[in-house]
């Protein structure tokens, strides 16, 4: 049986990790800041840029053959 990921799944993969990630960055920056506005603000705008960054790493490493085991049906 073939597996095939295809790009929805990083992305849903990539908002579940960084949702996690979310609510820990907000904590400690808030806990650094001692200012929610502030806080959510860097938070929001981490979120955004993480996602983006973690859905092209995932397709590139999707490309990349090293590691992988073929199987034949």
């Amino acid at each position: 049986m073939k597996e095939i990921s295809r790009a929805r799944r990083s992305l849903v993969k990539g908002i579940s990790w960084e949702s996690f990630a979310c609510i820990l960055s907000m904590l400690v920056t808030y806990w650094y800041l001692d200012n929610l506005r502030d806080s959510l603000c860097l938070t929001s705008i981490l979120f955004v840029i993480k996602i983006i960054l973690f859905f092209a790493h995932e397709r590139i490493w999707h490309q990349i053959k090293w590691g992988k085991i073929i199987c034949k049906e």
